[in-house]
């Protein structure tokens, strides 16, 4: 009876007859919801053409369309139509043309179209997407990356089945590292990412790499005869990650010469406007979990020339040369806080924007993108904590006032109330390190009541969440909770010490942290004590998990996509080449104490709370096999627990928007179950 009452209100929450408030931001606004995303700034900084993505309540899917501003936001007009997906929009050159990629044919393609005509073309009739699309110097040519099978020779050999017999599939033979990828099925070949060049006026495009390799980052030199590229060639590559290079090839003669002469990581890597010197974002590797990054420059030899970020400890992504070379544009984290900089070749740094991000209808989690024209015109997408993401124009050097330019979910924030979100900080009782939180409290809030609390853990672990419109957590605070969510140590945006205090140590003092916050906003007088619950995802799921083995003081948890047993996640993984050589120091066989020791299934026996455990079925990066070694050992020790599995979903568990929805509504009824007890 108990199970069967739990569904009724679960479907209840779902169908909507019991959501929010009438004027709460509820289930359904989801669908409502619009973000301005692949924004791209023409060479003259006159106009953007950006990705407005909507979501359909009848199909259940997200799709796109292309519009055009002017970046003074008149001229706002939609340039494609219907319910397809476009990405990847890249002006030429001379800012005549867009190429980009969309799946209106069917299997995604590239398109070229003409801005003075509206004329649009696809140029590709390929099998599987394009991807990283770079226009040539002269505009003639689109680079572009794509995967290629490499299907594994069969062991044996069968008969051939009679004429008109239905014999079973084919075995997947596997003898391949990566034979995972998250969200989808066991594949039995090998893929590689390859580069093609492709002639923008028509024509085959031409294979250019081939060897069994993943070529990534790859972009053209300003004379338009080579191209940079990074790849590691070593038979090694799968298991020994994060050791590419950093490689120039000869367009025409196809011949490849390295330009560094020590392994990676190279990431964000950009050619300097003259060709002369190139940007990345890298470390060396010490084959810890968080390691900082710095902006290094090298010239085209491989020899260092300059580290720009020793100063910053923060970590810089995103990078961009400015058009005169003198400086690098790039993104980084602080406090939970995107924001947008500038830094010269002495290191001097500018920050020019901030609170970039928020296109998504998930979880608050920090980060965004930008893009910059010729003459220092900039946009990018802005959110806080109680707007989603607008796109926002400006300048630099001149740093003119910023115009926000589209406000695509006006209407609908204006007719519906959201949670207040504010920001706090406690002082960790383990060493006093200073810890950042937020607090959602539920529209109409009344610090005078008593309100159950929601402490949201956020995954990574090596992530930060920050004050960015979430709509999942929204949905939360909307049926009457209190939502608490935090950056314990282990975060990034808090400098390198910060993050780095978990390598080969987590979870840890990080359960301490998350603590801390919950006894700071319960001591605020409108916490019901006796209606604390817990939850989070990935690294959010693997402390929830450790914190309830720890504490019984919550009266539910959730424990979504979480790590469970490190000994066989390592094993299962789609990620077991990372997490074995990053996250610990032995292989599990050689030191199996080591990874049960961090195992929050070492401390299922001290488990009182009810518990649900809640994974996508097709999730590799974090096996639903972690999920049932929980709920079994939690009925077999007769706790109250529940397992959810939802179907065809991987890590993200929101590939239809649906599924964030019900996502959300088994969290609510949980917590709503027990809240009652």
């Amino acid at each position: 009876m108990r199970i069967l009452l739990f569904l009724i209100a679960i479907l209840s929450l779902f169908s909507g007859t019991l959501v929010s408030q009438a004027g709460f931001f509820n289930y359904t606004d989801v669908y409502d919801l619009q973000f301005a995303t692949n924004a791209s700034i023409s060479p003259d900084g006159s106009t953007i053409i950006y990705n407005r993505v909507q979501y359909d309540i009848m199909t259940d899917k997200r799709y796109s369309n292309l519009w055009s501003i002017a970046t003074d936001g008149s001229n706002h007009t939609p340039i494609t139509s219907g319910k397809n997906n476009y990405s990847q929009i890249i002006w030429s050159p001379d800012g005549k043309q867009i190429a980009y990629t969309s799946n209106e044919e069917g299997k995604s393609q590239i398109f070229i179209r003409w801005m003075d005509s509206g004329a649009a073309t696809s140029i590709t009739n390929l099998t599987s997407a394009a991807a990283n699309l770079k226009w040539s110097p002269d505009g003639n040519m689109l680079l572009f990356s794509r995967q290629i099978d490499e299907p594994m020779p069969m062991i044996g050999k069968l008969p051939s089945p009679p004429e008109g017999a239905t014999w079973a599939a084919a075995a997947k033979v596997i003898r391949h590292v990566g034979y995972k990828e998250d969200g989808t099925p066991i594949a039995s070949g090998e893929s590689y990412t390859q580069l093609f060049i492709i002639n923008v006026s028509g024509g085959a495009p031409r294979q250019i790499t081939s060897k069994k390799a993943n070529h990534s980052q790859a972009q053209w030199t300003p004379d338009g005869k080579s191209i940079v590229f990074t790849a590691d060639f070593k038979a090694s590559s799968a298991i020994d990650i994060n050791n590419e290079y950093i490689y120039r090839m000869d367009v025409s003669s196809g011949d490849t010469e390295p330009i560094v002469a020590k392994r990676g990581p190279y990431n964000h890597v950009v050619l300097s406007p003259d060709g002369t010197r190139i940007a990345y974002a890298g470390y060396v590797d010490k084959f810890l979990g968080y390691q900082q990054p710095e902006i290094h420059i090298i010239d085209m030899k491989g020899n260092q020339q300059q580290v720009l970020t020793d100063k910053l400890d923060r970590d810089p992504e995103g990078l961009q040369w400015s058009t005169d070379g003198k400086s690098i544009f790039f993104m980084y984290d602080e406090y939970g806080v995107t924001k947008l900089a500038n830094i010269n070749m002495d290191g001097n740094l500018v920050n020019i924007a901030s609170g970039l991000g928020g296109a998504n209808i998930g979880r608050p989690y920090s980060g965004g993108y930008f893009t910059i024209s010729k003459n220092g015109k900039y946009v990018y997408s802005k959110t806080d904590a109680q707007n989603p993401a607008e796109l926002v124009t400006g300048h630099f050097p001149t740093k003119m006032a910023e115009t926000q330019i589209t406000r695509l979910n006006g209407q609908l924030l204006m007719s519906r109330k959201t949670g207040k979100v504010e920001s706090f900080w406690v002082n960790s009782t383990v060493d006093k390190t200073k810890v950042q939180g937020w607090i959602i409290t539920p529209p109409d809030f009344d610090k005078t009541k008593k309100y159950p609390l929601i402490l949201e853990i956020h995954g990574g672990p090596y992530t930060a969440y920050g004050p960015v419109f979430s709509p999942e957590l929204q949905l939360m605070a909307s049926q009457g909770y209190v939502i608490v969510y935090t950056n314990p140590r282990g975060s990034t945006s808090y400098g390198a010490d910060f993050s780095a205090y978990i390598n080969h140590n987590y979870p840890s003092e990080d359960y301490n942290d998350l603590m801390d916050c919950v006894d700071f906003i319960a001591g605020k007088g409108y916490i019901d004590d006796t209606k604390l619950f817990i939850t989070g995802g990935s690294g959010g799921g693997v402390l929830t998990a450790w914190s309830i083995g720890k504490t019984d003081r919550f009266a539910a948890a959730v424990v979504a996509k979480p790590v469970i047993n490190w000994y066989t996640h390592t094993l299962t993984a789609d990620s077991y080449p990372y997490f074995s050589k990053y996250w610990f120091t032995k292989m599990p066989w050689e030191d199996p104490d080591q990874y049960m020791k961090r195992s929050p299934i070492s401390l299922v026996g001290s488990v009182k709370t009810p518990t649900m455990l809640l994974t996508g079925d097709l999730d590799h990066r974090t096996p639903i096999s972690e999920s049932e070694q929980y709920y079994q050992a939690l009925k077999l020790r007769d706790i109250d627990a529940a397992m959810v599995r939802i179907a065809d979903e991987g890590h993200e568990m929101m590939s239809r928007p649906s599924n964030l929805l019900r996502k959300v509504a088994y969290i609510i009824g949980w917590f709503d179950e027990h809240k009652s007890k």
